[in-house]
């Protein structure tokens, strides 16, 4: 065990010293990628501080380091935190290239974007942003008085840089919430203005007007923004803005791009003749339960359901566009997530919060007796179970 610890930590050793060639000979020799050391770094968090080591890190995510190794404590988090918090523009695109979490919060509850605003390194949060957002671009924000932007609407508008984009979370299992952020130029890296869209209210654009524009109220601050496209009239633009900022995006980012089917892996070898008699034994078991179960009486509970359905769904009719979170919720990947593979679980989640959207249905329980009158088909399935296992200790002895 002490070889193997101490291969880890030569391994780790090498990367200070930017020995690629090294860390490849240690890594075919047994040498693991994940080593952390007493604060906590793993060799790529290591590399994700130092410019000079960018080679060095693309190394190490080919070999299979875990982009999204989590770094405990103040000041810390994923290698994406570190690399913006250093604004190393290229080891962070090479991260997000890489599928890296971008929405990760660290424990002072910031995301890498936070950090590389709050560091104000504009190239960061450019590429960041891009990579996570369902909207960005110049757009045309009118401000001042009322009465004056309805006389002299030019006079009072300026050319801000827009983006719509989803907040760090640390419970990836709930749908996303949405921000929209505006700054005064796109070299800016604090945004004049953020919006909590799941707090807003957003009243479209009418139809009739020459040069459309779109008004977002803020609920808990009142806060009112007028915005309008880049160039007057340009209605697309306008059109993709709302809609991102209702949660469809005009092109599926980085984070919304998680493939939820199950891979289907062909058989390498024919089945069994026991796995054959097993499968006929549980079907026989399944007709003979299904004919002998009492006729099911509980009707009036398929009622209630449609029942409730109705006025959930008429409840969630409105006539204004509120801005919540999106309905469907986007499952990030993470580290141990495999692009393609999903997990059936028998159960739903269980969520921390409480549900707001009406009281809880537990589902009836059946009291109906049960009728075991005829196992014949179930002994059958377990003698087969049990001679198959026979012949696995059999082989095995």
């Amino acid at each position: 065990m002490g070889q193997q610890q101490s291969k880890d930590e030569l391994l780790y050793q090498q990367v200070s010293y930017g020995n690629t060639e090294g860390i490849k000979a240690l890594c075919r020799d047994g040498a693991r990628l994940e080593w952390m050391d007493r604060e906590g770094k793993t060799p790529l968090i290591v590399a994700c501080m130092n410019p000079d080591l960018h080679n060095v890190a693309k190394t190490l995510i080919e070999l299979g380091a875990n982009v999204n190794a989590y770094r405990p404590g103040r000041h810390a988090g994923t290698p994406l935190h570190h690399a913006a918090k250093r604004g190393l523009e290229n080891t962070v695109k090479l991260l997000l290239l890489y599928g890296v979490n971008a929405l990760v919060m660290n424990d002072d509850c910031q995301s890498p974007l936070d950090v590389a605003r709050a560091k104000g390194h504009g190239n960061v949060v450019r590429a960041i942003e891009s990579h996570i957002c369902l909207f960005s671009g110049w757009m045309r924000e009118f401000y001042g008085p009322g009465f004056l932007e309805v006389l002299v609407p030019q006079l009072l508008a300026r050319k801000v840089w827009v983006v719509v984009l989803p907040c760090g979370t640390r419970n990836h299992t709930k749908p996303f919430k949405l921000e929209l952020a505006i700054y005064p130029s796109v070299q800016d890296a604090q945004p004049r203005t953020v919006v909590a869209l799941w707090k807003a209210n957003l009243e479209e654009p009418k139809s009739h007007q020459s040069d459309p524009s779109v008004i977002i109220v803020e609920n808990t601050t009142k806060t009112r923004i007028k915005l309008a496209p880049a160039n007057e009239g340009d209605k697309q633009q306008l059109l993709w803005f709302c809609n991102a900022c209702k949660g469809i995006p005009q092109a599926h980012p980085a984070f919304m791009q998680h493939n939820n089917e199950t891979p289907v892996v062909p058989a390498t070898a024919p089945p069994a003749t026991e796995d054959l008699e097993i499968a006929m034994a549980i079907n026989a078991s399944i007709q003979s339960a299904i004919q002998e179960r009492p006729p099911f009486h509980d009707a009036h509970l398929s009622s209630e359901a449609s029942t409730s359905n109705t006025k959930s769904s008429s409840m969630n009719t409105s006539s204004h566009s509120h801005l919540g979170t999106p309905k469907a919720p986007v499952l990030l990947t993470g580290a141990s997530e495999q692009p393609g593979h999903a997990i059936s679980t028998s159960a739903p989640l269980i969520t921390d919060g409480i549900v707001e959207d009406g009281p809880i249905h537990y589902p009836s329980i059946d009291s109906s007796p049960i009728d075991i009158s005829s196992p014949t088909a179930d002994v059958y399935l377990l003698e087969l179970v049990i001679r198959k296992e026979k012949k696995k200790v059999l082989q095995h002895a």
